[in-house]
């Protein structure tokens, strides 16, 4: 009997491609542009992608045996799910596995901005070691502000709470009770705005959080706020976080996503007090061999006859 065969069109860790290779034939299309994708993906059972391709009604409509889609990381907003499954193709991600790493990294941007890591370098590279011209700030004792308490964003909070921050969060899904054991505040969005010294932001992006932080949110912030975003690109409005920045009402922005991925040239990153890191939240050797192992286990199992 023949083999299935497993289409992979990004790098994955060398764990789940071993993984895959236990029971498919494995095809590693890495360079693989969109016409040879769309000229290729119909002789699969399986199609592993990660954000290079938009996987559209025309990919899926090639894919004439394809049984499943998966992501190799957590978002599937450039999959067409609901077209996928109404062709009876199952779609997978895997949402837990990068929850540490993309916790971690948030911690980090948030550490940069507050002791002005980035431009500290900089200034050493040039050949300076001006020691008084980099002033930072403690996050001991300051307020963090969370825009979705989800699994990562509960994993910011403890550990911010270790640093010693307080943790207020806005999530209109959670109650009170539901959080009473994190030892966090449940607040309004205007009210988290006021009161946060750092805002971090860890919402999935919908029609509902799209530029959810605009012009009138920012406004909101205390001046000299710094706000962090790991969740999704286009949850803040780019233009008014520039002029937020820019003139000095926020103290700066770090962030791991942006609207359009890649960005290009952007007037954001002219700025002294901004960092922007090419959305690499999951990518850490040890989510992305969790990720590789769990997709290759999950994908088994629908492709493989009597592997449930």
């Amino acid at each position: 009997m023949e083999r299935p065969r497993v289409l992979v069109t990004e790098p994955i860790d060398p764990a789940g491609v071993a993984g895959f290779q236990e029971y498919a034939e494995v095809k590693l299309a890495f360079d693989a542009d969109r016409a040879e994708l769309l000229n290729i993906v119909g002789d699969y059972d399986a199609l592993v992608v990660r954000v290079k391709h938009k996987i559209d009604r025309e990919v899926i409509d090639r894919g004439a045996r394809l049984k499943v889609i998966a992501m190799n990381g957590i978002g599937l907003n450039h999959i067409d799910v609901n077209y996928a499954k109404e062709k009876g193709i199952a779609v997978l991600n895997v949402p837990d596995a990068s929850n540490d790493s993309v916790a971690e990294l948030t911690i980090g941007l948030m550490l940069n901005l507050a002791r002005r890591i980035n431009p500290a370098f900089a200034s050493v590279r040039e050949g300076q070691w001006n020691k008084h011209a980099f002033i930072g700030h403690e996050l001991k004792g300051k307020t963090l502000g969370i825009i979705a308490l989800g699994k990562i964003g509960s994993r910011v909070a403890h550990i911010a709470q270790a640093i010693g921050m307080d943790v207020i969060a806005f999530d209109p899904f959670l109650t009170p009770q539901a959080v009473a054991a994190l030892k966090v505040e449940l607040v309004s969005l205007p009210d988290l705005l006021g009161r946060a010294d750092v805002v971090s932001i860890h919402a999935p992006l919908t029609k509902d959080t799209y530029h959810l932080l605009g012009a009138e949110e920012l406004a909101q912030m205390k001046e000299g706020a710094f706000l962090v975003n790991a969740g999704r690109g286009g949850i803040v409005d780019e233009e008014a976080l520039y002029a937020a920045v820019a003139s000095g009402h926020l103290g700066g922005f770090a962030g791991d996503v942006m609207e359009t991925e890649p960005p290009g040239k952007n007037k954001l990153f002219g700025l002294p007090n901004v960092v922007v890191t090419p959305h690499i939240g999951g990518n850490t050797h040890e989510a992305q061999r969790r990720i590789g192992l769990r997709l290759a286990e999950e994908i088994k199992k629908i492709i493989v006859p009597g592997a449930r």
